[in-house]
């Protein structure tokens, strides 16, 4: 006869079995939990939340300091998470920024490479060799480096802080597997952020086919009549006495025509511009060019000018007239930015690792050397969240703007597969960066 045995949840016989289940799983079962957890999660700052608690939970880790490939503001290699636990840390014990960490740094070349973790001994040649870029980790506790890598590739760095001796062989399994994972779900992230950005752009797109179709239709009427307001105001100026109030309102109203046709030129040139006539140019000697430009404002404005060309730049191909128009727009933006005096920073210089502006990504556009533009000023700066839209049409943070000038500029530099971006200023303001591929 069978029996059907029913066992008390409290009795040893019942704890011995569910133990031993438990042991069978082992950390396996977890991770796998903890898998598709993070798969379903496309926000970094999250994902990095996430991470440190399964840190904590599988070997016990203190604190985690994660790093991905830089797809935002500047590329520039990668760049800590500065997620809601960082920021409630850094309030209690404040220390110096995180540094970024460059693509072509000696620690990314030897995880690339060796795909493994990284123990932050003094003792090791490897440490020895990394141990100024390890140095800032180091003083923060940090005793190991963990790579994330996906799709063959190092998207992120994970450092940790253990506080135990050594980790068992189970516990470093699970770190493993766990990078692994981590890996697929920070590159899964990466590749969200990056179609938003598609599609941000398509949808830009999609504005200036829709403002050259409204440009082409206004530019007649307003062109025709704005010739013959200006022919008739002319005339009827030169009847009016020398000094007279008249003849002042006169040039007034010119100033104004002028300024309407403008407009209408800058909207058609954004949204059809005309074609482009490529040749090979001496970047330098074009800075220099338009430097002359704006030198007897500048001195008007009691503004210094500092322009800095680093020798032996790689040749640009580039229209002359565009490139120039690009410049004298950066540079005025920066000069009426400091209406009081203070000094403008030009300088050119090579960049090793080609086209690497925000919309770049962490991988490179091209291969080859690059040209690095920056124009910095000392003015009132632009907050980070405008940063962006100040390359939209008609947005502007100045009375009177039209707000064409840095689209215009972003729609030249895009035609010729460049970047053009802002940052803070050393020292306070507006740093203009512009990228662009070399010959």
């Amino acid at each position: 006869m069978n029996r059907i045995v029913r066992l008390n949840r409290e009795s040893p016989m019942w704890k011995g079995i569910r133990d031993f289940m438990r042991n069978r799983a082992g950390p396996d079962d977890s991770l796998i939990e903890f898998e598709d957890g993070l798969l379903l999660i496309v926000d970094a700052e999250q994902l990095t939340n996430n991470l440190r608690s399964k840190l904590r939970q599988s070997i016990g880790a203190q604190d985690a300091i994660v790093y991905l490939a830089d797809v935002g503001e500047t590329s520039r290699g990668f760049v800590p998470v500065d997620s809601a636990e960082t920021k409630d840390l850094a309030s209690v014990q404040p220390h110096t920024p995180l540094p970024d960490i460059p693509a072509n740094s000696k620690m990314v070349d030897w995880l690339r490479a060796n795909r493994e973790i990284l123990l932050l001994d003094d003792s090791g040649e490897v440490t020895e060799y990394l141990h100024d870029e390890l140095r800032p980790f180091v003083s923060r506790g940090m005793e190991l480096v963990l790579p994330l890598i996906s799709m063959e590739r190092l998207i992120g760095l994970v450092f940790l802080c253990l506080g135990q001796a050594t980790l068992s062989k189970t516990q470093l399994t699970s770190l493993q597997l766990l990078s692994k994972q981590a890996g697929l779900a920070f590159e899964n992230a990466l590749l969200f952020k990056e179609r938003l950005r598609q599609n941000e752009r398509m949808y830009r797109a999609e504005q200036l086919a829709t403002m050259g179709q409204f440009a082409a239709g206004i530019a007649h009427e307003l062109r025709n009549p704005l010739t013959a307001i200006r022919s008739t105001i002319q005339f009827l100026a030169s009847e009016f006495a020398d000094g007279s109030e008249q003849q002042r309102l006169s040039q007034i109203t010119l100033e104004e025509v002028d300024r309407v046709n403008g407009i209408v030129g800058n909207l058609l040139s954004l949204a059809q511009p005309a074609e482009s006539q490529p040749v090979p140019l001496d970047l330098a000697r074009e800075v220099e060019k338009c430097i002359a430009f704006v030198e007897a404002r500048a001195r008007s404005q009691n503004v210094e000018l500092q322009v800095v060309c680093e020798e032996r730049l790689p040749t640009l191909v580039i229209d002359p007239a565009e490139l120039r128009q690009v410049l004298l727009n950066i540079v005025a933006n920066g000069l009426q930015a400091m209406p009081t005096g203070g000094v403008l920073r030009i300088g050119v210089h090579r960049s090793p690792s080609g086209v690497r502006g925000p919309e770049s990504g962490s991988a490179h556009r091209g291969q080859g050397d690059g040209i690095l533009i920056e124009i910095a000023d000392q003015g009132p700066g632009i907050p980070p969240e405008l940063r962006d839209r100040v390359f939209e049409p008609f947005f502007t943070t100045k009375a009177g703007g039209t707000g064409l000038g840095l689209a215009i500029c972003r729609s030249i530099v895009r035609r010729y597969d460049g970047e053009i971006w802002i940052e803070d200023a050393e020292g306070g303001g507006t740093s203009v960066k512009v990228a662009l591929r070399a010959a």
